[in-house]
C-alpha cells in the first residue's frame, strides 16, 4: 500500500501545479452547466399551464439540477483512465510491467488524486446551494449521497479502464469512450430526472449503473427517494463495483497475453 499512497501523493503534487486548470475545467464548467439547465427548465415550466412535471415543482427541479450537475461533474472526471489506451498503443505500458505493482492499482491511485482536485474545485458551490432554491434539502440523503458518489466514482473508474484496456485489440478506443459518455449523460439523470421518463426507459435505467452517476444521489439529496431505499441502493452500488472490478481484471488478463510491447 505504501507504493500506491506514494503514487497518490505524487498525483496530488502534480495537481497543485495546475490549480487554475482544475478550477476552470471543474468549477466553471459546473456553473455554466447549472445556468444552462436553469434557463432550460425555466423555459419548460413557463410554457406549461400545469406547473408540476411529475412530482417536481419548478423550485424542486432546479434544486435537483444543482445536485445532479454537481455529482455528475465529480463522477464523470476520467482523464487518467482515458490516457491508458495511449500508453498501450505507444508501448509506454512496458514501464509498469517490469515493476512489482498492479497497473490497475497504480491508475486507481492517480485517478483518486485527480478526483480530489475536481471535488475541491466543485464543492466551493455547496455552501451557496440553499440560496438558489427554497425547497428543503435532506441532510440524511446528502450524507448517504456521499457514500453513493464514492461508489459511483469507483464504478465509473472500472468501466473507463475496461474501455481503455480494449486498446490491446483496437487501434483507437476514443469512440467507445464517447459512446459511453453520451449514454452516461442521458441515462444518469443529469439531463432529465429518471422518474419523469417513460416507464420503459425507467426500467432500462433501473438495471444499469448509470443511475448512480447522477439521479439516485441527487434524488436522495432532495428527498425524492426516501431513506427506506438506502440499503437497497448501497447494496446495488457495491455489487456493481465488484462486477466491474471483475470485468476489468478479466479484460486486462486477456489483453496482456496479446500485448507485443512494440509501441507506435
Amino acid at each position: 500500500m505504501r507504493t500506491y499512497l506514494a503514487t497518490f501523493r505524487s498525483g496530488l503534487s502534480s495537481l497543485l501545479e495546475y490549480r487554475m486548470d482544475y478550477f476552470s475545467n471543474s468549477f466553471l464548467s459546473l456553473v455554466i452547466l447549472i445556468i444552462v439547465q436553469y434557463f432550460l427548465w425555466n423555459s419548460v415550466f413557463s410554457g406549461r399551464a400545469q406547473q408540476n412535471i411529475g412530482s417536481y415543482t419548478p423550485d424542486l427541479m432546479f434544486l435537483y439540477v444543482i445536485f445532479a450537475s454537481l455529482y455528475g461533474v465529480i463522477i464523470r472526471s476520467g482523464r487518467i483512465e482515458k490516457n491508458v489506451s495511449e500508453e498501450i498503443r505507444k508501448g509506454d505500458l512496458n514501464k509498469y510491467l517490469i515493476k512489482p505493482i498492479s497497473h490497475l492499482g497504480f491508475s486507481g491511485a492517480l485517478a483518486a488524486s485527480d478526483r480530489i482536485g475536481v471535488i475541491f474545485s466543485t464543492c466551493i458551490l455547496i455552501p451557496f446551494i440553499p440560496l438558489f432554491a427554497s425547497s428543503p434539502i435532506s441532510l440524511e440523503g446528502c450524507a448517504l449521497s456521499v457514500l453513493l458518489v464514492i461508489l459511483a466514482m469507483t464504478i465509473k473508474f472500472f468501466i473507463s479502464m475496461s474501455i481503455s484496456y480494449l486498446a490491446f485489440w483496437f487501434e483507437e478506443t476514443w469512440t467507445f469512450h464517447v459512446i459511453f459518455d453520451i449514454s452516461m449523460w442521458f441515462l444518469s439523470g443529469s439531463l432529465v430526472p429518471l422518474d419523469v421518463l417513460p416507464s420503459w426507459l425507467q426500467s432500462i435505467s433501473s438495471i444499469l449503473p448509470f443511475q448512480y452517476f447522477g439521479y439516485v444521489p441527487a434524488a436522495f439529496s432532495v428527498g425524492q427517494i426516501t431513506m427506506d431505499h438506502a440499503l437497497q441502493h448501497l447494496a446495488l452500488c457495491i455489487a456493481w463495483c465488484v462486477l466491474m472490478w471483475g470485468m476489468t481484471k478479466a479484460i486486462w488478463s486477456l489483453g496482456i497475453r496479446s500485448f507485443g510491447a512494440y509501441g507506435g
